[in-house]
């Protein structure tokens, strides 16, 4: 029988606490108390969207009808081996190079297959040069994990060929995630599963590693 040993193993919650009616407007999640019909509790879902809290992007998200979504994916999509690249800024740079993100994946080739990119910094958005982005492409990766405060290139069409470049490939995006730090490890097990909801663009998940102590 499948078991995991909690002596040698930890979990880590990647994913970002949302609080019910206290988030900011642009990305809401607002609901009312209501009773199902036996008179127990139940909330009515007023406003929010698919793009609230940890969220994985498929890639009908970006090209629209006849895309992909979350639920055409197996199981096994979502879960997987996965390793950490950080950004930060050598001396004289104003955003992170191809360079830096290289010599940390270059020695870890075919050794995973989901990749969580971290704001090693304190800049708020740290960019990344874009020269990155099909450099990731090339990995072929499940999933994509990034901070929110990184920004690939700079303005809105860098920003729309991110999506694509990485879309393309088939890899899930996977925005907002949260507890970045706590990854100690070179390698580690992900685990983000989608809710199966049919025909949505993007879908809400609880993103968790599992991480050797």
């Amino acid at each position: 029988m499948f078991d995991i040993d909690f002596t040698k193993y930890k979990l880590v919650d990647l994913s970002l606490e949302v609080t019910l009616n206290q988030t900011e407007p642009y990305r809401p999640f607002e609901a009312t108390l209501g009773k199902l019909g036996d008179g127990t509790n139940k909330y009515d879902i007023t406003k929010t969207h698919t793009h609230v809290g940890t969220h994985i992007e498929s890639p009908w998200h970006f090209y629209g009808k006849d895309a992909k979504t979350c639920t055409d994916y197996p199981l096994e999509k979502f879960m997987g081996k996965a390793t950490t690249a950080d950004g930060w800024l050598e001396p004289g740079e104003d955003r992170v190079s191809l360079a830096t993100i290289r010599k940390q994946l270059d020695p870890r080739r075919g050794k995973f297959s989901m990749l969580y990119v971290r704001n090693k910094t304190d800049q708020r958005p740290l960019r990344f040069s874009f020269d990155v982005v099909p450099y990731f492409a090339e990995f072929g990766l499940d999933l994509f994990i990034f901070d929110s405060t990184i920004e690939f290139g700079e303005g809105l069409q860098n920003g729309l060929d991110f999506h694509d470049k990485m879309m393309s490939r088939d890899t899930l995006l996977v925005e907002f995630p949260a507890n970045g730090p706590a990854l100690d490890k070179e390698f580690f097990f992900i685990v983000g599963l989608p809710l199966r909801i049919k025909g949505l663009d993007s879908s809400w998940c609880r993103l968790v590693a599992i991480v050797d102590k």
